[in-house]
Formats: C-alpha cells, sequence, structure tokens
C-alpha cells in the first residue's frame, strides 16, 4: 500500500494566503453612512475558509510534481547491469576479417583447431603465449559457459569430424543444417544455426536405456546421444564475484571491466596492458577458454551438480569417466562460431585456450541443472541454454604454433615443450 505524506494548512498570514483588503467606498457625490466592519468571528471564518482555498489551489499546483517524487523515493534503488553493451559494435575494430589475403595471413591465430596429443603442425607463428597456470591463478573468473553442436576442435580417437560423416556416432543429423562449401554467406554465431562438428564414437555403445528421450525443463533443443563442446570463457576483466559475473553476449563479461580502474596503483584495463604496463602474457594473459567435450546420456549415474563454474577437473569422475580436464592442451587462438571458417576470421585474439583431449560422458540432468543455473543469474543468459553451431575446424595455416600438451599428472608430453613443465592448468570442482 502507497503512503501518502500528511500536509498541514498553511496559517492564515502565509504568503500562500491572498485575502482582500476591506476599504472604504467614496461616491462621486457625497458621502456614504459609515460602514461598520465585520465581527471578530466573521474576520476568523474568512481566513479559515481563505486558508483552505489556498491550500487546496496549492496542493493542486503542487500535486504531480511531488507525486512523481514520492514515487521516485518509494521505488526500489535499481541495480544496473554494469557489463551491459561492452561488446564492441561494427566499426569498434573487432568486426570479423578476410583471414587471408594476397598470399599473406592477415588474422590473428584462431579456434577451435586440433587439440590431438602431440600435433605440432600449426604454422601461424603466434608471438603469444598461452597461460600456463590454471585461469584463476591468472586472476581470470569465468564469465559465462555455452556450447556447441558437435566439437569444434579435433582429437584423433576421441572426437573429429569423421566421426560425424554420415551420420555416424549420434542421433539423426536430418533436422541440422548442411555445412554450405566455402564461399557460403556465413551465419552468425548467436543465429540458432545447427552445423554439426565433430563426434565421439561413444554412441553405439550406450544402452537402450541410456539413450532414452530426456524430458527437458530448462535446456533448449538437446538431443540424447549427442556430442556437445562445452566453453566457459573467463577474464581478468570481469565482473568477479558479484551478480553480474556470468553475462551474456560472453563478450559483455570478459570485456565488463575494460577501461576500468583494474586495482589500487595498478592503473586501469587495457587490452593486452593494464596500467599502461605490458602485461608478459598480453591479451592472453587477460582473457581464456575452457573447452570440455560430452556426450550426453539419460543415466543419473554421470550426474554432475555444477557445470556452470568450470571445466571438470577431478581423477575420479561419474559413472564410468574416470580422469577428467587434466589431459589438456593449452594452445593461443580467437573465439569460435559460425559465422567464421577458414575463410572469414575472428578478430577476437589472441586469447589463451584449455581444451580437454578426452571425451566424457555426462548426463541430460547436468545440463539441466546447468541452464537452470544460467537462468538464475543476474544477466538474461535465455539465449545461451541451447546449442549453437559449430565452427569448421581451423586449418593448420591459420593454427598457432604454440601448443602445450599436459598428462594427466601435469606433465608435458608429446614433446612440444620442456618436460619439466609441471601444471594441471585448470581449477579442481
Amino acid at each position: 500500500m502507497r503512503h501518502f505524506r500528511e500536509h498541514t494548512l498553511a496559517p492564515v498570514d502565509h504568503t500562500s494566503i491572498k485575502m482582500a483588503s476591506v476599504v472604504e467606498i467614496t461616491p462621486k457625490f457625497g458621502v456614504m453612512p459609515e460602514k461598520k466592519g465585520p465581527s471578530p468571528a466573521a474576520v476568523c471564518g474568512y481566513a479559515v475558509v481563505g486558508a483552505l482555498v489556498g491550500c487546496a489551489a496549492t496542493i493542486g499546483v503542487a500535486y504531480p510534481t511531488l507525486k512523481s517524487k514520492w514515487d521516485k523515493d518509494d521505488a526500489p534503488a535499481v541495480d544496473k547491469n554494469p557489463c551491459a553493451g561492452k561488446k564492441p559494435g561494427k566499426g569498434g575494430g573487432f568486426d570479423n576479417l578476410q583471414c587471408i589475403q594476397s598470399s599473406v595471413t592477415m588474422a590473428v591465430e584462431q579456434a577451435g583447431g586440433n587439440v590431438t596429443l602431440g600435433y605440432n603442425s600449426g604454422t601461424h607463428a603466434s608471438t603469444a603465449t598461452p597461460v600456463t597456470t590454471t585461469l584463476a591463478e591468472a586472476g581470470m573468473c569465468p564469465v559465462n559457459v555455452h556450447w556447441h553442436l558437435g566439437a569444434e576442435h579435433t582429437s584423433y580417437g576421441e572426437y573429429t569430424v569423421e566421426h560425424s560423416a554420415g551420420g555416424k556416432n549420434g542421433p539423426s543429423t536430418a533436422k541440422y543444417d548442411a555445412r554450405q562449401p566455402a564461399g557460403r554467406k556465413l551465419l552468425a554465431a548467436s543465429g540458432g544455426t545447427t552445423y554439426l562438428g565433430g563426434r565421439c564414437t561413444k554412441y553405439d555403445s550406450l544402452t537402450a536405456d541410456q539413450k532414452k528421450d530426456y524430458d527437458w525443463k530448462y535446456c533448449k533443443n538437446m538431443v540424447v546421444g549427442e556430442t556437445y563442446e562445452v566453453h566457459w570463457p573467463h577474464s581478468e576483466m570481469g565482473a568477479c564475484n558479484t551478480k553480474w559475473q556470468y553475462q551474456y553476449p560472453f563478450y559483455d563479461g570478459v570485456l565488463c571491466r575494460l577501461g576500468e580502474e583494474a586495482y589500487p596503483g595498478k592503473g586501469k584495463f587495457g587490452l593486452g596492458k593494464v596500467g599502461e604496463t605490458a602485461d608478459p602474457l598480453s591479451l592472453p594473459g587477460q582473457i581464456g577458454v575452457q573447452g570440455q567435450v560430452f556426450v550426453v546420456v539419460n543415466d543419473e549415474n554421470y550426474y554432475y551438480p555444477d557445470m556452470l563454474r568450470g571445466m571438470i577437473v577431478t581423477d575420479d569422475g561419474p559413472g564410468s569417466n574416470t580422469v577428467m580436464g587434466k589431459e589438456v592442451t593449452a594452445y593461443t587462438g580467437s573465439t569460435t562460431g559460425t559465422s567464421r571458417d577458414n575463410t572469414i576470421c575472428s578478430a577476437y585474439g589472441p586469447i589463451t585456450w584449455h581444451v580437454d583431449r578426452k571425451c566424457h560422458l555426462i548426463s541430460a540432468s547436468s545440463f539441466d541443472k546447468m541452464c537452470k543455473d544460467m537462468l538464475e543469474q543476474g544477466d538474461d543468459m535465455s539465449n545461451d541454454i541451447y546449442p549453437h553451431g559449430a565452427r569448421e575446424v581451423v586449418s593448420d595455416e591459420l593454427s598457432a604454433n604454440n601448443r602445450d600438451d599436459l598428462g594427466p599428472n601435469g606433465d608435458t608430453v608429446g614433446g612440444t615443450n620442456d618436460v619439466s613443465t609441471k601444471n594441471v592448468y585448470n581449477d579442481l570442482q
């Protein structure tokens, strides 16, 4: 119930009360008889009536202004999203571009590419270095989660586009978009395209019960038995540890605090620089993405309750999963999505990527719980609760030559870097 403020009448001598004065009227000829003034009681009555009329007039004029102020006072304080609109607009320096022009590579290294253990065929001579600690230790927090239909990366023996050929290793692809030849008009990453990426090879070994339909309550357009690659964008410039940490689009999240004070005495956030002092890792030290590939099953033995937080990292995963999130390849790349391929490239990069080389089973309920969590965030994430189309696998020519492969114990394996490197890139959940 709205409470209106009480008002008191103005005193009779208040400037808002305009009383007519009593004057003697002298006719043109002669003198009128003496006129008696009003009695004290009458004067008092006139004053009260005048005060009431004056007060009513004052309220009538001022009420709209006063009511507006009262409504504003009663309204709850607006908690404004500090990240809204932080994604650069068209012409802001981050538009897609021609990857190669006149035999010259114009784009930064791209993602997602080949993360197979020991792969070292990327020929993009990157000068960037991926983060080789956990993203949290690098000062980043997750600012979004979304996933793609099929894998955007390739890990031979685990998930590849060859496994998807002819609709193999998964449910029917009849409703998916056919990927057009090079030179097609690319579709926006957020446009709901259903370009299928790579698949794992677990589908044929699933039981009939594991393949049963699931009653999805929160996620949209999901299919049991399908392969999905989940991405968790992280940023040092996110609204970390606030209600606005998770954002759609993820660009708003990763660039939320760009240009704002970083830390006391350190200056403002910049792209690749903090406080005008070059960051040794440049942009890859500020923005990173975790990637992990799953086949969805209708089996509660594979339930994991907190996929919102980031890559699942454990030695004892749910169900028959064992090591998860520890056989990881780190490299620098770009953002992905179906508006890019090996002809049209992303300008968002180079950023750090940490990709799990293994494919894992996960329950449908785990995804649905994640979608529920997403819908409970401060920002509206409803446009990320369905699978986005997968980008064409990045060519060797556009892949960075700085791969760093880690084994389950944190040892660099495959000879792509010094074997003395010991790290587990991702946070234990």
